[in-house]
């Protein structure tokens, strides 16, 4: 009974993570890697979300993607990092091999980057225009 229990919590467990309930959807594409963000996000002044950056051939340190936490914020056209980890398969799968939970400093997107469409989905404007009145 008490391994029938734990399955099932190990389960329940799997099926709530954020990894398995990502709808990851492209936002761009480069010579190197391919960028995604979990399209599930709640929108607002400030929003959290997430992006994969999958890795067309190992990097440097032999990882094949990575997954950033960001936090936008759509009043001051500004974001920043959260959290980063680097995983040794694509899609972010597999254990991270390094995590930073280091909060970034804000920084407003450069134009013609994965950040500056991640802030246009997330805020609906282009940082450098502002929003619309």
């Amino acid at each position: 009974m008490k391994k029938i229990l734990l399955s099932l919590l190990a389960w329940l467990f799997f099926l709530t993570s954020p990894a398995v309930q990502a709808e990851w959807k492209v936002i761009d594409v480069t010579e190197d890697a391919a960028y995604f963000v979990d399209d599930f996000f709640e929108p607002g002044r400030i929003v959290m979300i997430w992006q994969l950056v999958d890795y067309k051939v190992p990097n440097k340190f032999g990882n094949l993607s990575a997954k950033i936490l960001w936090e936008v914020d759509c009043v001051h056209s500004q974001m920043r990092s959260l959290r980063f980890s680097s995983h040794p398969f694509r899609m972010g799968i597999g254990e991270a091999l390094t995590m930073d939970k280091s909060t970034g400093a804000w920084e407003t997107p450069a134009e013609d980057t994965p950040q500056e469409a991640i802030f246009v989905l997330a805020c609906g404007f282009e940082p450098q225009l502002g929003p619309k009145t």
